[in-house]
């Protein structure tokens, strides 16, 4: 298991798709192929159970089975996101990353109801964080949850990075160690000190997503800005698809992975 003492949190993060069999379950085999195509690729870091992965649509169980798989098939760094559905599952999902193996754990806003007062986020996550044996990652995305994370909440609640989905730069004085959550809009938060990026695209084209973070971690400045208009191209084609045009993408560079997403998705 990786030590934040010995890697360090940056660069890039691929949140996983899970895939379905026609029946609707998860195909344990599609995903451990997934995973090892990622590493092949030279992807390091890993999230389970994050948007991407369709986490709103998933049972306990599932996500558990999700990162017990992940924990004996990718070598990399997992993080493992916990967050959205209530504390007391949220806390049992903590628990998962103690003792499977997790590298650190991220945990969204809770995503109802909207516009929840500061000092009650605040104590969701303090109480997730108390918990947590490994690195405890925020993950804003307003968009969905109806509640921001802002900098009241980064200065009161430990944490060791922000995934921040909303590409709020301003936050990015507030915490560690500031992940952008964008495909598109990755070369100027890196070159304003931002660790990293997490981009979903890279689970169908990893080898474009691991060269651009070569490139920016050695700081070869003009090729990455030019990178970067090619990840901002590629990323633009799944704009408007999301998981069902990624899960179709990878079919066709994976034959064989299933292209079902649950409902509500289409």
């Amino acid at each position: 298991m990786f030590n934040l003492m010995n890697e360090e949190l940056k660069g890039l993060i691929v949140p996983v798709l899970t895939p379905f069999s026609d029946s609707g379950k998860i195909a344990e085999a599609a995903f451990v192929r997934h995973l090892e195509f990622l590493a092949e690729h030279g992807v390091m870091r890993i999230m389970v159970n994050g948007t991407t992965a369709e986490f709103y649509s998933l049972l306990p169980e599932e996500r558990k089975l999700l990162m017990k798989l992940a924990r004996s098939h990718f070598p990399g760094f997992i993080v493992l996101h916990v967050g959205g559905c209530g504390l007391a599952q949220n806390l049992i999902e903590v628990q998962w990353a103690n003792e499977l193996g997790a590298d650190a754990v991220a945990a969204l806003p809770p995503i109802y109801p909207a516009g929840l007062p500061e000092a009650g986020i605040i104590e969701y996550f303090q109480t997730l964080e108390a918990a947590a044996d490994v690195p405890f990652i925020l993950y804003n995305f307003p968009k969905h949850t109806g509640n921001p994370i802002t900098p009241e909440i980064l200065k009161a609640v430990p944490h060791a990075a922000l995934k921040d989905s909303a590409q709020n730069l301003e936050l990015m004085e507030h915490t560690p160690r500031y992940f952008v959550g964008s495909s598109s809009h990755i070369y100027n938060p890196i070159q304003q000190g931002a660790a990293g990026f997490v981009s979903a695209t890279a689970n169908v084209r990893p080898e474009l997503y691991t060269a651009f973070e070569m490139l920016l971690e050695v700081a070869r400045v003009e090729e990455a800005a030019v990178m970067q208009e090619e990840v901002r191209a590629y990323s633009a084609q799944f704009s408007t698809g999301g998981v069902p045009a990624l899960k179709q993408a990878l079919a066709r560079k994976s034959p064989g992975y299933p292209t079902s997403a649950r409902c509500p998705l289409l």
